[in-house]
C-alpha cells in the first residue's frame, strides 16, 4: 500500500458513444482514473457506488436528461458533493442558468476542445482539492480550540477553587496574584505539596496581557535524568529550550524546578538573563515568554541542599508563598461546598449539604495534604453518601477511607453510575480500581440495579482473557453502595485517546481491535454478549513491558444468549447501551441476538477510531437508533483525510450491515480477517513504545 493520494476519478457521461470516445481520449494519459456511462440511470449508480471525484455530464439524453440527472445527484447526501460540469451543444443562457442552478460548477459547449476540457477539469479538480484542505484545516482547528476551550475551563475551575474565601490569607494570595500579573518578571511560587501551585500559575496567566496566548507546563521530574527522551531523542532529556518556543507569546510553567539537572538549571538561568536582557534594552524578546516556576518545599532550605542552583534562583525577580490550607481553616465553610458542588455535577448528583458537625470535623483537622486531601476525602464521602446531608467521619480524615479491604486513596473518574477510585488493599499493598455504584443509579431501580451490577461482577469474573479487565472482589458497602474491585490500569480509554490525540492511523486500528476481538471471541463461546462495546469501554494501557496492550471493560449490561431478552430498552424507556455504538437488532422485536451485535458495536468503533466521528450522527437517542437501523453507512475512507487500506474500509461496512447474517460471523472470524488487512508498516512494540513514551511518558 502506498500513501499517496489516488489519482482524480472522473465520470464521463455522453449517449453517444463516439462522443464519449472523444472525451475519453482527450483525459487519457494525464493521470485521471476514467469512468463512463451511457445514461443518466447508469450514471446515477456508478456515483453513488465509485463517488468520482467529477462529473463530465451530457444535457440531452434520452429517458434521463442532464439536468434530471444532475438534480438527483444533488438531492442525494452519498453524491451532493461531486462536482458537476455540463458539456452540451446548448449554447442558450437560459439552459446555462438551469444547469447552474442546479448545482454544476461549469458549462462547455460542444464541440469542444481537448485542451479547453482539459483546462476546465485541472481547475475545478484544483479548486476542490484546495477546499477540502481548507474544511480538513477548519475542523482541526475546531477541534484544537474545544480542547483548548476544555483545558482552559478546567484551569479556570480550579483556579476559582483556590481563591475562594475571605480570610485574610486568601485576600493576600488574590493581591500578590494581581501584582504578579501586571509583570513579565520570572515568579516562583512555593508552599507546601498539594496546594496547586500549577493552580496559582493558570491565575497569574489568565490575569495577565498573555491570558489570550498559551500557557505551558511541565514537571521537572519529566526533564531530570531518568525521564524518557522524546521519540528520536537517543540521549539527555527533553529540550527546555523547545518547550520556551512552544510558549512563545504566552507563559511557561516549571512545577518542581529544583529537580532539573544542574547543568539544566544553568542552560535555563542563561536563556532567562538573555531574556532579560532583551526586554531591558527594548528590543524584541526571543522567545518572548513569561516564565513561571515553583517548589513545594522552602526555597532556602533546596538551596542549601544543592538542589537549587543560586544563578536560577538569582533570575527569580517575584514570589509567592503559598499558606498551607490549615493557615485558612475559616475558608472552609466556602471552600468545600464549591469543591463539593463541582465533583457532585461530574458524577450526575444532586448536591449534597455538609453536616454541622462535618464542618467542624473539616475545620479541627490539619490537612497535611492541603487542598489536593481536601478534594480526595469530599470526593469519598460523596462515593460512600446515600442522602442529601453529607457526613464526614473521622475515618475519612486519617487518608484511609476503606471500602472492604480496600482504602480509596484518589478519585480517577465518576460517570452517570457511579465513581471509580484509585485503592490499596490494606494488608497485601496492592493497588487496585474500586467501582463504586449508587442506588437508582441510571435510572433503574434498586433490585434492577443490584441485578445488573450481579450479572456484571459474575460476567467478568467468568472471563478469562488477558484483554478482558480482571475482577478482584464485590460486595455491597455499609450505607447500602455495591462496589466491585478490578486491576489497575495504566493508560486511558479509547475515547479520550481519539479526542485527546485525533484519528489514529489503519494500522494501530487493526492492532486494537485484533485484541478487543480475543476478549469477545472468549465471551461469545460463552454465550455472553457485552452489548455495550464503545470505545468508552475499550482501554489501552501499558501491562508491564507490553505498549497499547487493550482491555474490555464495563461488561454491566451483559446478557447470556438463549437465556434472557436482550433488547436494549426497558420497559421504562431507559436505553441499555450507547446509541451512537448501538446494533440495530437490540432495539427490534423478536429478532435473535447474539455475538454479533457486539462485532456491530465494534465496527462502529473502528469507524470512530479512524475517522474520529461514528458512523452516525444525530441530535437525540431516538434519531440515532433509527439511522442505525435504516441509514446506509458511508465508507470510513470518504470521513477521512487519512489513508486507510480497501480492505478495512470494506470489513468495517461489513461490521455495519444492518442484517447480522452478512456481518464477520465471529468474532474468531473477524481477528482473521483483520490479520488479513494489508499494512505498509504494521504497529508493533517498537511504534508502540514510542508513541507512549512520547505522549504519556
Amino acid at each position: 500500500m502506498t500513501t499517496d493520494a489516488p489519482a482524480p476519478q472522473i465520470l464521463l457521461v455522453d449517449d453517444n458513444a463516439t462522443n464519449l470516445q472523444v472525451l475519453y481520449q482527450s483525459l487519457d494519459g494525464h493521470g485521471y482514473r476514467l469512468l463512463a456511462a451511457r445514461s443518466g440511470a447508469d450514471a446515477l449508480a456508478i456515483a453513488q457506488r465509485a463517488h468520482p471525484d467529477l462529473i463530465l455530464l451530457d444535457v440531452m439524453m434520452p429517458e434521463m436528461d442532464g439536468f434530471e440527472t444532475c438534480a438527483r445527484l444533488k438531492e442525494d447526501p452519498r453524491t451532493r458533493d461531486i462536482a458537476v460540469i455540463f458539456l452540451s451543444a446548448l449554447t442558450e443562457a437560459a439552459g446555462k442558468v438551469r444547469g447552474l442552478e442546479l448545482g454544476a460548477v461549469d458549462f462547455v459547449n460542444k464541440p469542444f476542445q481537448a485542451e479547453e476540457v482539459l483546462a476546465r477539469v485541472r481547475t475545478h479538480l484544483t479548486i476542490r482539492d484546495l477546499q477540502q484542505q481548507l474544511q480538513r484545516r477548519n475542523a482541526e482547528l475546531e477541534h484544537e480550540l474545544r480542547v483548548a476551550q476544555e483545558l482552559l475551563r478546567e484551569a479556570r475551575d480550579r483556579t476559582d477553587g483556590v481563591l475562594i474565601g475571605s480570610s485574610a490569607i486568601v485576600t493576600r494570595l488574590r493581591e500578590d496574584i494581581e501584582r504578579a500579573a501586571a509583570s513579565d518578571d520570572t515568579l516562583l511560587i512555593s508552599g507546601p505539596p498539594g496546594s496547586d501551585h500549577e493552580a496559582i500559575a493558570r491565575a497569574v496567566h489568565h490575569q495577565s496581557r498573555r491570558a489570550p496566548k498559551a500557557i505551558i507546563a511541565v514537571s521537572g521530574l519529566s526533564l531530570a535524568p531518568g525521564a524518557s527522551p522524546p521519540s528520536g531523542v537517543t540521549g539527555g532529556t527533553p529540550d527546555l529550550n523547545e518547550k520556551l518556543r512552544l510558549a512563545d507569546g504566552g507563559t511557561l510553567y516549571v512545577d518542581g524546578v529544583q529537580h532539573l539537572p544542574h547543568d539544566l538549571q544553568r542552560e535555563f538561568a542563561a536563556r532567562l538573563r538573555a531574556i532579560e536582557d532583551s526586554r531591558r534594552l527594548g528590543g524584541p524578546a526571543s522567545p518572548d515568554v513569561r516564565v513561571i516556576v515553583s517548589t513545594s518545599r522552602d526555597v532556602d532550605d533546596e538551596l542549601e541542599a544543592g538542589r537549587l542552583l543560586p544563578e536560577l534562583h538569582r533570575m527569580v525577580r517575584i514570589t509567592i508563598d503559598v499558606a498551607p490550607l490549615r493557615a485558612r481553616v475559616e475558608d472552609l465553610p466556602q471552600l468545600a461546598p464549591f469543591i463539593l458542588r463541582r465533583q457532585a455535577e461530574q458524577s450526575g448528583r444532586t448536591v449534597p449539604i455538609i453536616s454541622d458537625d462535618s464542618m467542624k470535623r473539616l475545620q479541627g483537622y490539619r490537612w497535611p495534604g492541603n487542598m489536593r486531601e481536601l478534594r480526595n476525602v469530599l470526593g469519598a464521602a460523596l462515593a460512600a453518601s446515600q442522602g442529601s446531608v453529607l457526613e464526614i467521619g473521622e475515618h475519612l480524615l486519617d487518608n484511609s477511607v476503606r471500602i472492604g479491604s480496600y482504602s480509596l486513596i484518589e478519585q480517577l473518574g465518576a460517570g452517570g453510575m457511579g465513581e471509580v477510585w484509585l485503592a490499596r488493599h490494606r494488608l497485601l499493598a496492592r493497588p487496585a480500581a474500586v467501582k463504586v455504584v449508587r442506588d437508582a443509579a441510571g435510572g433503574l431501580e434498586r433490585d434492577s440495579l443490584r441485578q445488573r451490577f450481579a450479572r456484571e461482577a459474575q460476567a467478568t469474573a467468568e472471563l478469562q482473557s488477558p484483554h478482558t479487565v480482571q475482577l478482584f472482589d464485590f460486595g455491597v458497602t455499609e450505607t447500602g453502595s455495591y462496589y466491585y474491585v478490578m486491576e489497575r490500569l495504566h493508560g486511558l480509554d479509547l475515547q479520550r485517546l481519539v479526542e485527546r490525540h485525533g484519528p489514529l492511523p489503519a494500522e494501530r486500528v487493526v492492532h486494537l481491535l485484533r485484541q478487543a476481538c480475543l476478549s469477545l471471541a472468549e465471551a461469545h463461546d460463552l454465550q455472553l454478549v457485552h452489548r455495550d462495546i464503545k470505545p468508552a469501554n475499550l482501554f489501552v494501557c501499558r501491562l508491564g513491558t507490553e505498549y497499547d496492550f487493550l482491555k474490555v471493560l464495563d461488561f454491566g449490561v451483559v446478557s447470556r444468549h438463549g437465556q434472557e431478552a436482550m433488547t436494549a430498552i426497558t420497559a421504562a424507556g431507559v436505553v441499555l447501551g450507547t446509541p451512537a455504538f448501538l446494533a440495530p437488532e437490540l432495539v427490534g422485536s423478536n429478532v435473535a441476538v447474539d455475538g454479533r451485535a457486539d462485532l456491530y458495536s465494534l465496527g462502529c468503533v473502528a469507524y470512530y477510531l479512524l475517522t474520529g466521528r461514528p458512523p452516525f450522527e444525530a441530535r437525540d437517542a431516538r434519531s440515532m437508533i433509527a439511522q442505525h437501523a435504516h441509514t446506509p453507512p458511508t465508507p470510513p475512507s470518504t470521513a477521512t483525510s487519512q489513508p486507510i487500506p480497501g480492505a478495512l474500509d470494506a470489513l468495517v461496512l461489513e461490521c455495519l450491515a444492518k442484517d447480522p447474517a452478512l456481518r464477520p460471523a465471529s468474532a474468531h472470524a473477524l481477528r482473521e480477517r483483520l490479520e488479513c488487512v494489508p499494512l505498509a508498516i504494521p504497529w508493533d512494540q517498537r511504534r508502540a513504545r514510542e508513541w507512549w513514551e512520547r505522549h504519556l511518558p
